[in-house]
């Protein structure tokens, strides 16, 4: 009965998402880590998603465009006056993610926990390029997004991510969902920039490296 139940989505396809994020190194271990954003804000409409990031006193955003009608997804990357895009198929790691190979995922639909009021189901993540130990994720059904993780290192979990530790351009972050709002997303929010330079999925991902050096 559990088994079905939490295989099954509900809940709105259309809102935003606010995520805390927290640094696995410290400021000492990396004095980047105070310019770095502390949110992530997640909007979803009938199955298009877009994640907004900025940091280093609004100097830098970056967002991650997916459309499923399209299959695409684009990583849009502003920094000062230089502006890029980079375009991949949705079921491939989009730029900006670090590249983490043979993640292993085993779902423990039996443990969960509430996250902004959604409820939450654990999976054991091991992957050598993020720790030696086991890492635990949470994700919901309560979202109703298809394929909602299908341009992530995470495509073999099925829900939203509510809580998981990830790279990106090569920093060590946890995400952990603080706030779920039921809202009017504008179409416009998952339109991509025509007078954006296109790069490749490489050139943006040594961009954001070397905007770090």
């Amino acid at each position: 009965m559990l088994a079905a139940s939490c295989s099954e989505k509900g809940g709105p396809k259309e809102g935003e998402l606010v995520y805390n994020i927290s640094y696995l190194q410290s400021e000492k271990q990396n004095p980047l880590v105070a310019l770095l954003p502390r949110t992530v804000v997640i909007k979803f409409k009938n199955d298009k998603t877009v994640a907004l990031v900025q940091g280093f006193f609004g100097t830098f955003q970056l967002r991650f465009i997916t459309d499923p009608h399209q299959g695409k997804s684009y990583t849009v990357l502003r920094i000062l006056d230089k502006k890029y895009v980079a375009e991949a198929p949705i079921d491939s790691v989009s730029a900006g993610y670090s590249d983490l190979n043979d993640i292993k995922v085993a779902k423990h639909p039996e443990d969960t926990m509430t996250l902004a009021g959604l409820l939450s189901y654990e999976a054991d993540v091991v992957c050598k390029a993020m720790s030696d130990s086991i890492i635990k994720v949470y994700y919901t059904y309560d979202i109703n997004i298809k394929d909602p993780n299908s341009n992530t290192p995470f495509k073999d979990i099925d829900g939203v991510l509510t809580k998981f530790q990830t790279k990106v351009a090569g920093i060590d972050m946890v995400f952990e969902l603080g706030e779920f709002n039921q809202v009017k997303v504008n179409d416009s929010e998952f339109d991509v920039p025509k007078d954006f330079k296109k790069i490749t999925k490489k050139e943006l991902n040594d961009l954001l490296i070397s905007f770090q050096q």
